[in-house]
């Protein structure tokens, strides 16, 4: 089975069981996007709309595309201009320089050819767009403990990772694509507890300030105690949340 196939049967499945949930990180990613001038937005691997919706109540254009047909039918639902599409396999079907942002939330790390994927987005960008992208960060400290206990972090992730992604890592990626980097925030997760210790404890972990977060991998949850940072820490950041700019070729 081809990796766009299982990625396919793995997003029908799921957005045909499971609305979208709302997650922190994915409210940290569109705290980037500025509510004027209005913008035309492509919203890449956009699910079900739920980060399109957001994006549209602030004035802004959005166009959605996902590889998932399931997806793009509720997408489509929800009053949004959508469209099935493998960005990876056939690009886009729009011409250069048709958006002034794209918006890639947590969609990189399911794509094998990183930098063909990249150099698409840069060519669907006006001059001087801008792409706000997020991923995990596999170099987080749970994954590092998890290491040397002999687990990896695929073990823990979405089923259709198949990148991994340090702060170094992605920045060289998106530098060698055509984008000049202006910031490199995070969600900083400090602490975290599974369900079975956290769900008991939860009217004192919630005066803590913790919060739940749902598992796509399990389809349970966990609670975490985290925040929005201006500035990633390679140790503390669970999501990394990139503002870049297209930059010209010379």
């Amino acid at each position: 089975m081809s990796k766009a196939v299982l990625e396919e049967r793995i997003s029908n499945r799921h957005y045909a069981a499971n609305a979208e949930f709302e997650r922190s990180g994915k409210v940290f990613i569109r705290r980037l996007v500025p509510g004027s001038p209005p913008l035309r937005i492509l919203d890449v691997g956009c699910g079900t709309g739920m980060n399109a919706q957001h994006l549209a109540a602030k004035g802004h254009t959005v166009v959605g595309i996902d590889l998932s047909p399931v997806a793009i039918e509720k997408f489509r639902q929800k009053g949004l201009e959508g469209m099935v599409c493998d960005v990876e396999k056939d690009g886009t079907p729009f011409p250069d320089g048709s958006f002034d942002l794209v918006f890639a939330s947590e969609v990189i790390e399911h794509v094998a050819d990183t930098a063909s994927f990249l150099v698409e987005l840069a060519r669907v960008l006006r001059p001087d767009g801008t792409l706000v992208l997020s991923t995990p960060n596999s170099a987080f400290w749970p994954y590092r403990i998890l290491g040397v206990l002999g687990r990896t972090a695929t073990e823990y992730q979405h089923p259709g990772h198949v990148r991994f992604f340090s702060r170094r890592y992605l920045a060289k990626a998106l530098e060698l694509a055509g984008f000049a980097i202006e910031a490199i925030a995070a969600r900083h997760i400090y602490c975290v507890c599974g369900s079975g210790i956290g769900d008991p404890l939860a009217p004192l972990l919630k005066r803590l300030g913790f919060s739940i977060e749902p598992r796509f991998a399990t389809g349970g949850h966990f609670w975490q105690l985290g925040a929005f940072a201006r500035n990633a820490s390679t140790f503390w950041a669970d999501t990394f949340i990139v503002l870049a700019r297209k930059v010209a070729r010379s």
